[in-house]
């Protein structure tokens, strides 16, 4: 059997090299040649994956190590009896997390300060929901809008999109749909954006096509911008960039717990479709780590920032990428390198003086103190 897979996936030889002959290649490299005698094909979201790809191939199982589905042609594929998965809700918590450490920063640069701020949650799906719990434990108050859960749940209230107006932020947490009655594809535009207040925090955690660049640098620099995701990646428009008070290369579901998670999701999916026979694969415990502040009086916003700081990353970010002629290599290079982060649920705080009150919000984020 032979496996052609991303060479970024982490642990991809752990659970796979005992399956067969496991070919490693860039994601943005894999071509039509490199998988026609392919039987399994493990790809992320930078790899498109489609007919002028699989076409005459023999590959059987295309798994990706994504939460959604948006880079694969899932109608051809099942067309063409090709069997497919992602890793639904793998990376759920570090984007939580990384929603929080956004907010964390923004107050301690006197932003979403407000008693009560408001927060629209567009998109509440698997990431979405959790992030809202997240904003609720921080004493926000929260707006969501899902029309599709709203269709099929009859308790679920989804305020419609033409109606989110007047609130101290947006956090975007839908898949990138082209057509139909959903569609995300520059959903968010012109009309949406001149209808927010003045320094309304505009986060976007999903996918960078959602948002109309050219509507967001015309009308929508009275926002904020927190970007994660960006239209045209890796070669991304450096006028956002440079606009963007924080910036991250799509990173937000990055963590060292979600790259052990992502993996085995597909392995076990793969095992339960018998694409491939369970075997004994490395068990890997969750690793954990322990932040030690010796009698340090701190707030909650400082210890969050200690696990990660998205303002550094923003700064590291733009002063590469902003004087780079070839830049879109750095970009993924960043992306590549950023291994460090350690999701809230496997962090433990000693030391720290803490008010009561940051204790139950560490405590609610999953923290152990």
């Amino acid at each position: 059997m032979k496996i052609v897979a991303d060479a970024q996936i982490p642990y991809l030889q752990d659970y796979f090299s005992s399956h067969g002959d496991l070919v490693l290649i860039p994601g943005r490299q894999i071509t039509r040649r490199d998988v026609l005698d392919a039987d399994i094909l493990l790809v992320r979201s930078i790899t498109h994956v489609d007919e002028n790809l699989l076409s005459g191939s023999r590959v059987k199982f295309v798994g990706s190590v994504t939460a959604g589905a948006d880079h694969l042609d899932t109608q051809w594929l099942d067309g063409a009896g090709i069997a497919w998965s992602v890793a639904a809700a793998f990376n759920a918590p570090p984007v939580a997390d990384y929603v929080v450490s956004v907010i964390a920063a923004l107050q301690q640069k006197k932003l979403l300060t407000r008693k009560q701020a408001k927060i629209a949650v567009i998109g509440v799906g698997n990431v979405g929901r959790l992030v809202v719990e997240r904003l609720r434990q921080l004493h926000f108050e929260v707006i969501l809008c899902d029309p599709l859960r709203a269709q099929n749940e009859n308790n679920f209230i989804s305020t419609p999109l033409q109606d989110i107006r007047d609130v101290d932020a947006i956090s975007l947490h839908v898949p990138l749909i082209k057509s139909g009655d959903h569609a995300t594809f520059h959903f968010i535009d012109q009309d949406f954006l001149q209808r927010q207040k003045p320094d309304c925090v505009l986060i976007n955690a999903s996918r960078g096509a959602v948002i109309n660049s050219d509507a967001l640098l015309q009308d929508g620099r009275h926002l904020h911008w927190c970007l994660d995701v960006w239209e045209h990646e890796p070669k991304i428009r450096k006028d956002i960039l440079g606009h963007a008070l924080i910036a991250t290369p799509h990173i937000a579901g990055y963590s060292v717990q979600s790259k052990i998670r992502g993996i085995q999701i597909i392995y076990q999916i793969a095992c339960a479709r018998k694409i491939i026979s369970e075997g004994v694969a490395a068990h890997r415990d969750m690793p954990t780590q322990v932040l030690d502040f010796p009698e340090h009086a701190l707030d909650w916003q400082t210890v969050v920032l200690s696990v990660f700081n998205p303002l550094a990353m923003t700064e590291e970010m733009q002063g590469l990428l902003k004087p780079a002629v070839e830049y879109a290599s750095l970009f993924d290079e960043i992306r590549h390198e950023f291994n460090y982060r350690y999701e809230f649920a496997y962090t433990q705080v000693k030391g720290a003086r803490l008010a009561p009150e940051d204790v139950r919000i560490l405590k609610a984020l999953g923290m152990k103190v």
